[in-house]
Order: structure tokens, then C-alpha cells, then sequence
């Protein structure tokens, strides 16, 4: 036992005796007693002061997670909250429908450089080493930390892409890094969407190249401020449609450049490093997804019946909404506002992680989350119902991370 812990356990006990004294009940004390416990035992499991350690395993908390893969995430605000709301009231981003690359690191193990990704690129053999950790619960792929008296170098890696030639005109790209700051450095990273992979890309901003650190987001003719320099984990989402991008990190939109992107694109990368080659272990990235732009929501409606979303997102193993749902919500609300006579059965599905039951309740809650953000938005609740199917109808292969993360979904049927 800490020994904090044990000193507030005996003094805990005294007071015991103090409240009996007082003429308390018993409940009461020991509601009082577990009360100051638990604030004790809370107090001593806060994160420790930033250090240079190291440790591939390093269970320390940089502040609150909010990495996810689609559709499965760690906590972050409920969407119904008003606060939250104003905060994303300018996010527009909605994920691709259809996932061509996924990688959240779980199929690697510690240690190892994942099967996904290749170092053969424009600036192969320049790299500094990455191994994936184990960081708040996830995995990630991070920039091997240098000696304290040494100098971290850059780390760029690129995605195996199955398929050849251009991507999708409408495609989007997204993942979560930690934004780290100490002073003398910032964790940055660059996404390369190369339409050349002989071509060397630099670190100066050229066509296909987009920055994000703490401080900035940047693309070929657009610099944004930002401040997100937290040590915390911060959703990175990119939309491009032609050779317009659109970039976010959280609620802010830091690109929007109508000439940011050269097609066609047949390689895309990321590079990571600290600026100042200051030597950190917080250089890291997981939940890489790259999506294909999907049809819209009325178009969608009018020809197959149904909305099919992978942009309604929840926090692990639960229903609560995530704030980065807002945009897909409020389409989904505008259309039942303009169509009086449309009513939806709003239907959960999930992938085959965790179990038949356990995926068949999350899904029913799941859903029956969506109907009451949508009656508390003003939606009759007799217009709306809801079904949870589990893993019971998947829309693609469980079998690798790309198709079970087209499996999580939320679909809205006519009735």
C-alpha cells in the first residue's frame, strides 16, 4: 500500500471514532470515511510531473485520452452537452464511409515496427528508430526516444496501400498524436499525400504536405495558430476533396486551402519529430484511418432506403456520443426537420471484439443514445426507434482492422 495511503487509512479510522463521538449514524461515517478515502487514493494515482523516462510501458497519464478508432473511443464530453456543442459549433468534419486503411497498432506487438507500414519513401534511410508502446490503455507507434545528452531525429514511415494508382477524389484521413510541450520543443507532424513517391519531399511545405504540431497547422499556402501544446492526445482529421483540403486538430479547423493537394495521390506518409531534436518520449501516433468520401446523407436516403454513418463515434465500450459526432448528428436532425413525415429505425452494429452479448447491449444503447439526442434536438420520440444487432450483420470481413472498423456503424432505415 502507498504509503500515503496508509498514513490517510489510520487517520481515516481516528476520525471514525471522532464522527461516533458526534453522535453520527454509522452509515454516515463510513459514507464520510470512503468518501475521504477515495479522494486520498485518487490523489495519489494523479500523474506524475513530466520526466525524461523512457520506458516503452510508461503508464504515467498525460492528461485525458481522446485517441479513438471509428466508432470506439476513450472518454471525451457527451455530445448533448451544450458547452461541448459551442466548442465544436464550426467542426464540419465527417470520416469517409468506406475504410481503405486502418491502424490502431493493437496486431504489433511492444516494441516492434509494424507489418502495415514501410520505410521504402523518399527519405528512406534517414529515419530515426520507432517501435510501437503501450500508452493510456492503447498502442501507438513512437519516435524512439534519444540518450538525454543526444539529438531525436526525424521518423517517417508510409502506409501499404493495396490498391494502385490515384486515391478517391473525396477521401479522409485521421489519427491521434500527442501535442507535447517542454519548453524547448513540440512534437510535430507532417502527413504526406505524394502524387510522386520518387519525389523528396523535405521539410519545407510543398503540395501534399501538411504540418501539425501544438503551436500550427500548415499546408502549401495556409499557416493557422493553434494551442494545443498540452501533453495531452489530440485528434488530427483531414478532408480532401480533388485538391481542396480541409484540416482539423480537435474543434479547430487549421487548413483550408483550395489548392493544398497535386494529384494524383499515390503515397501517403507521415513523418514525426521533435522540433530542436530535443529528446522526448511523447513522439507518438495510433488510430491511423484513411476513408473513402461517401455519398450524402439525402442522396444516400433517396436511392438505398437508409443512412449508413461510421461518423457517430462513442467512447469505449460505452454510449456516450463523442463531440466529433456533431457534424453527422446535425445532418441526420436537419433532414428530419425538413421532412415531417420521415421516421427512422436508428440500428447499432458492431465488430466481433468482446463477445455476442456484450456487443449486442452496446449496441442497443448505442442507439437508443442517437434517439435521445435527437428528441432532446425536438424530434417527435414516436418518429424514431430502436434496434441493436451486434456484430450479427457485418458489412464487411472481422478479419482485419479495416473491416471491422466498416463493421462499427450506426444505420438509420426508413419505416
Amino acid at each position: 500500500m502507498n504509503n500515503k495511503v496508509r498514513t490517510l487509512t489510520f487517520t481515516l479510522l481516528a476520525m471514525l471514532v471522532a464522527f461516533n463521538a458526534q453522535g453520527q449514524s454509522w452509515l454516515d461515517k463510513v459514507r464520510g470515511a470512503g468518501e475521504l478515502l477515495e479522494k486520498a487514493v485518487n490523489e495519489t494515482a494523479k500523474p506524475a510531473p513530466d520526466s525524461d523516462k523512457k520506458s516503452g510501458t510508461d503508464a504515467r497519464q498525460a492528461g485525458p485520452a481522446a485517441a479513438r478508432g471509428p466508432n470506439d473511443g476513450s472518454a471525451s464530453p457527451n455530445a448533448g452537452s451544450a458547452q461541448s456543442e459551442t466548442a465544436y459549433s464550426k467542426y464540419d468534419f465527417v470520416p469517409g464511409d468506406q475504410v481503405i486503411f486502418f491502424d490502431d497498432f493493437r496486431e504489433t506487438d511492444v516494441g516492434e515496427f509494424p507489418r502495415k507500414w514501410t520505410l521504402n519513401g523518399p527519405k528512406a534511410g534517414t529515419n530515426n528508430a520507432v517501435e510501437v508502446v503501450e500508452y493510456q490503455g492503447q498502442r501507438f507507434l513512437r519516435s524512439a526516444p534519444a540518450a538525454s545528452d543526444g539529438a531525436q531525429g526525424s521518423s517517417t514511415q508510409y502506409i501499404r496501400l493495396a490498391q494502385k494508382g490515384d486515391l478517391p477524389e473525396k477521401f479522409t484521413l485521421e489519427f491521434d498524436a500527442v501535442l507535447s510541450h517542454r519548453n524547448d520543443y513540440s512534437a510535430t507532424y507532417c502527413v504526406y499525400l505524394l502524387n510522386d513517391p520518387e519525389d523528396y519531399p523535405g521539410l519545407h511545405v510543398s503540395s501534399g504536405v501538411l504540418f501539425f504540431s501544438g503551436f500550427e497547422g500548415r499546408s502549401t499556402n495556409t499557416r493557422t495558430q493553434v494551442s494545443k501544446s498540452d501533453n495531452k492526445i489530440h485528434h488530427i482529421a483531414i478532408s480532401v476533396n480533388g485538391t481542396f483540403v480541409k484540416a482539423y486538430v480537435d474543434e479547430q479547423r487549421v487548413v483550408n486551402d483550395p489548392d493544398g493537394i497535386t494529384r494524383p495521390i499515390r503515397l501517403v506518409g507521415v513523418s514525426m519529430w521533435s522540433e530542436g531534436n530535443v529528446p522526448t518520449d511523447r513522439v507518438m501516433f495510433t488510430n491511423f484511418r484513411l476513408a473513402a468520401g461517401g455519398k450524402e446523407i439525402k442522396s444516400a436516403l433517396d436511392t438505398d432506403g437508409k443512412i449508413v454513418t461510421h461518423g457517430i463515434l462513442f467512447d469505449t465500450g460505452k454510449s456516450v456520443i463523442r463531440v466529433e459526432s456533431l457534424p453527422t448528428l446535425r445532418s441526420v436532425l436537419s433532414l428530419l426537420e425538413v421532412t415531417p413525415s420521415l421516421r427512422f429505425s436508428i440500428e447499432g452494429h458492431t465488430d466481433n471484439q468482446g463477445g455476442n452479448a456484450i456487443n449486442q447491449s452496446l449496441s442497443e444503447s448505442r442507439a437508443s443514445a442517437v434517439k435521445d439526442w435527437l428528441v432532446a434536438k425536438g424530434i417527435a420520440a414516436d418518429r424514431l426507434k430502436t434496434k441493436g444487432f451486434g456484430d450479427s450483420k457485418p458489412l464487411d470481413s472481422n478479419t482485419t482492422p479495416e473491416g471491422r472498423a466498416n463493421n462499427r456503424r450506426v444505420e438509420f432505415v426508413k419505416f
